[in-house]
């Protein structure tokens, strides 16, 4: 699974097929040039990227682990994607294509997959040294050390790779219990899946970190604890944060990590696929946030390839004349992201009300199980406001998403766009019709929020109700988006719920929202911070994300997986989770027909917008940009792991104009 941090640095650039690049001579994310304040003068045609060769560009990703079968978050996949290679990769337009494997075929039953492995893909090691060719045990190696490890990742293979869950939930490792594991290694070049069940898109999981391969013989060289059968996290040494952690058989290598600075790739020259890597370099500059203008000065240095143009700058409509006529928008993504509610906070050391008062937690707690106020606050935020901190009016507005899936990222066999799918449920099964299609906020309306505050009220909930909200203080892109959070929910509600801004360095947030993964640590009640992305073509990789039994997001929401007999039960069912287990499970055992599939799991989307349990409002940062990127030559993907990679992305010299944009745009659009 894809766990995003808004990161409003990166995503404009990385995600949106337009990474920003230029010269790696430089070790600062602020280079010398225009001060800001004011758009600086000078002829736009002046501006010339000093370097097409080497990439550099901002992030506020910082790499955490190379273990890529391990790690769930973005922050690693944007860096492990380059390093290693799977299956499958992405094409330019989003289709599934050849990557080690040069082919692949299903048996009648659908309970066989069987992928044929290129030959001469070579592991090199940090240095660029061939190693060993990847042969399909590595594919063997890597799903044993995943699920040994206990894998962010491993519960997304849960129920499709026959005898998985067993051996990944279990505690017998040894090579008896892993033979009951559906994936064998014909040869050397033959590897073998057998699923529990049908799954017409297992191929584009196979473009997912859980299932890339680890030569076996590396990696039990890397400690004692990394031996298959015997794992030992505190004895591995394997995927640590360092270049000699993991062998490569990627687009590039790692050359050099350093915290709060930079990170530097280097173009693995033994590559298979080499004559599709246009760089020699990408640096990596980490930047907080701090500075609204650094981007833009190193982009008119020649420094950086693109540059968000920002509404948070008041000098925004003079910057937008100057580059009028080469200004482009980045495409929207896949991600959805909302309001995480905490449903069963027990740590309160960030917190600006309860100041150790049982009964004002106590409360809190009540009204977050209750549905009607969790309407009321969805019915009293204006999310295009939210939206438009960072983008304008327009480009806010595409932004918006309401339910908890990606509207696009299946379509049944006469046309119909997952969305609609939703939409149609939603309002079949409801007596309060709404729209829910992108680009408008279904459900801002003060009237509304103040009738469920009523009926909040007549549920026994007191008023006002204090939510304390980590804010990252040291970006202003992402304090005043909280700032705006804040006044909407405030002013629509007359002040009955009240928004603590809990304001806290990055390093503080990100531990608790994002790299946590201790239900009870989660010291908010609750959170805009993480977002989610599709791992496979199919509406099953949002859905299972809020399964009480396997969901990753209980973690986030305050409560451990399970349900029947679980400590939360009770809470489980209280809004709405147990009802939606239901309609998930109905949906995912359909496999026969894909239109039924689909339909099927829209009424579970459509129950997570009825209880409110979780508020879909957006996809990831958008924004208007300027750039030297080659527009649509970075690999695109609506799932795995390629949307990351680097492989295809070329820069040029000059800006691109908004008409060679617009035409490149239309080709992309036809598949030409």
């Amino acid at each position: 699974m894809k766990k995003y941090f808004t990161t409003l640095l990166s995503a404009v650039m990385a995600l949106a097929l337009a990474a920003c690049g230029g010269s790696t001579g430089t070790d600062t994310a602020t280079p010398a040039g225009n001060e800001g304040g004011a758009a600086a003068s000078g002829s736009v045609a002046d501006i010339k990227l000093a370097d097409t060769k080497n990439l550099v560009e901002v992030t506020s990703y910082e790499l955490q682990s190379m273990d890529y079968v391990v790690s769930a978050k973005t922050e690693d996949h944007e860096y492990n994607a380059n390093f290693v290679d799977g299956l499958l990769e992405n094409d330019t337009y989003g289709n599934l294509k050849d990557c080690i494997a040069e082919s692949y075929e299903q048996s009648e039953d659908g309970l066989k997959w069987t992928f044929h492995l290129k030959k001469g893909v070579m592991w090199v090691t940090a240095d660029g040294e061939e190693y060993d060719e990847v042969k399909a045990e590595d594919f063997v190696t890597g799903l044993r050390h995943g699920a040994e490890f206990n894998s962010e990742t491993g519960w997304l293979l849960e129920g499709v790779i026959a005898g998985y869950t067993d051996y990944y939930e279990g505690e017998d490792y040894s090579d008896a219990a892993w033979e009951k594991v559906g994936i064998k290694a014909v040869d050397d070049y033959t590897l073998e899946f057998t699923l529990e069940a049908p799954a017409p898109y297992f191929p584009s999981m196979t473009c997912y970190a859980v299932l890339y391969p680890i030569n076996k013989t590396f990696l039990e060289g890397k400690g004692a604890g990394c031996k298959l059968g015997s794992p030992d996290i505190e004895a591995c040494e394997f995927g640590v944060v360092q270049p000699d952690s993991i062998l490569y058989n990627g687009g590039f290598l790692l050359e050099s990590n350093d915290l709060k600075s930079s990170t530097v790739l280097v173009k693995n020259q033994a590559y298979w696929d080499a004559e599709n890597v246009h760089l020699d370099s990408v640096k990596r500059i980490y930047d907080d946030g701090s500075d609204p203008y650094s981007v833009i000065r190193g982009f008119e240095a020649g420094t950086y390839a693109a540059s968000p143009i920002s509404p948070l700058w008041e000098d925004f409509d003079a910057y937008m004349s100057k580059y009028d006529g080469y200004v482009n928008a980045s495409l929207p993504d896949h991600s959805t992201f909302g309001v995480v509610f905490n449903m069963n906070r027990q740590v309160f050391d960030q917190s600006n009300y309860c100041e150790g008062d049982p009964a004002a937690n106590e409360n809190t707690h009540k009204a977050i199980l209750n549905e009607n106020f969790r309407k009321a606050l969805r019915a009293a935020y204006d999310v295009k406001a939210y939206n438009m901190v960072t983008s304008p009016e327009s480009i806010a507005l595409s932004m918006i998403r309401n339910i908890n899936n990606d509207s696009n990222i299946v379509r049944t066999s006469d046309g119909r766009a997952y969305g609609e799918l939703v939409n149609e449920a939603y309002n079949a099964a409801t007596d309060t019709p709404a729209d829910l299609s992108d680009g408008q906020y279904a459900w801002l309306n003060k009237e509304e929020a103040l009738k469920y505050i009523e009926a909040a009220k007549a549920d026994g909930i007191e008023f006002p109700v204090h939510l304390d909200m980590l804010v990252d203080e040291t970006s202003k892109a992402r304090s005043d988006r909280g700032r705006s959070m804040k006044d909407s929910i405030e002013a629509n509600t007359d002040g009955q719920i009240i928004i603590e801004l809990v304001m806290r360095d990055s390093d503080t947030v990100t531990n608790i929202a994002y790299r946590n993964n201790d239900p009870a640590a989660m010291d908010y009640d609750i959170s805009t911070f993480t977002g989610w992305g599709p791992d496979y073509a199919d509406p099953k990789t949002f859905v299972d994300i809020y399964s009480p039994v396997t969901g990753y997001y209980m973690k986030a929401m305050g409560l451990e997986n399970g349900l029947e007999g679980a400590a939360d039960e009770e809470i489980k069912r209280a809004v709405g989770l147990a009802e939606y287990e239901e309609l998930y499970k109905a949906a995912d055992a359909i496999v026969d027909d894909m239109d039924a599939r689909y339909e099927a799991f829209a009424k579970a989307d459509a129950e997570l917008v009825e209880s409110a349990f979780y508020i879909p409002t957006s996809t990831n940062t958008r924004s208007v940009r300027v750039s030297h990127v080659v527009p649509f030559t970075r690999y695109y993907s609506v799932c795995g792991m390629t949307e990351y990679k680097y492989k295809g992305l070329q820069l040029q010299e000059d800006i691109v104009t908004s008409a060679d944009y617009d035409a490149a745009y239309e080709k992309w659009e036809k598949g030409e």
